[in-house]
């Protein structure tokens, strides 16, 4: 297997670049850090170390590099999807490639982890900023109480559960033989008084 020199990696970054592969493609193939295919492809585009720079002109990039710059001048998702013509799977890579390009490693990621699950991630964001529980030490208990204590609570809430199913159905046994029970004493009411009209026709 070649092993290839600084230079040698440099070309293969602009090689592949230019056709279109995204950094985690370029990193497997040249054995570099996203960091330092940034700074190779920032140089290769002709810009000189800040965001949203434009010194070459963008006709002849690819879409790839354009949808970088546009995220670089702070358009959304969806603007550069209209503009670019992009579906919203590539665009969604895109811009995790333009966050790692940027030194936001930890983002890419776990918006990549997460991004199936993100309305919920999101209001359980919200939920924590609301009650003022974002700190470092409210994170630390909770992520303790899940870890921990949920599982048993769980379970615990789970039997209680069944204890209410139970009860409610002896509930509505006894409410059942409630009824019977009055209907019974209504019948037994309604005995007693014919025999007391009985027995006062006798008396007579």
């Amino acid at each position: 297997m070649q092993v290839l020199n600084k230079y040698d990696k440099e070309q293969l970054v602009i090689e592949l670049h230019g056709q279109g592969k995204t950094i985690r493609q370029i990193a497997a193939a040249a054995h570099l850090s996203f960091s330092d295919i940034g700074s190779i492809i920032r140089r290769t585009d002709g810009q000189d170390g800040e965001a949203g720079v434009e010194t070459k002109d963008m006709k002849d990039k690819t879409r790839e590099t354009k949808a970088l710059f546009l995220f670089s001048n702070g358009k959304k998702p969806i603007d550069v999807a209209i503009e670019l013509d992009l579906t919203a799977s590539e665009v969604h890579e895109m811009q995790e490639e333009f966050w790692a390009l940027n030194g936001l490693y930890d983002l890419a990621f776990v918006y990549n982890e997460v991004k199936a699950y993100l309305p919920s991630f999101l209001k359980l964001f919200h939920c924590l900023k609301k009650h003022k529980m974002l700190s470092e030490k409210n994170i630390s208990d909770i992520l303790r109480y899940v870890g921990n204590d949920l599982p048993q609570l769980t379970d615990r809430i789970q039997c209680l559960r069944n204890d209410v199913i139970d009860l409610e159905d002896k509930k509505r046994n006894l409410l059942n033989e409630l009824i019977i029970w009055n209907a019974q004493l209504s019948d037994l009411g309604r005995a007693i008084d014919l025999k007391n009209q009985q027995l006062k026709r006798m008396g007579k």
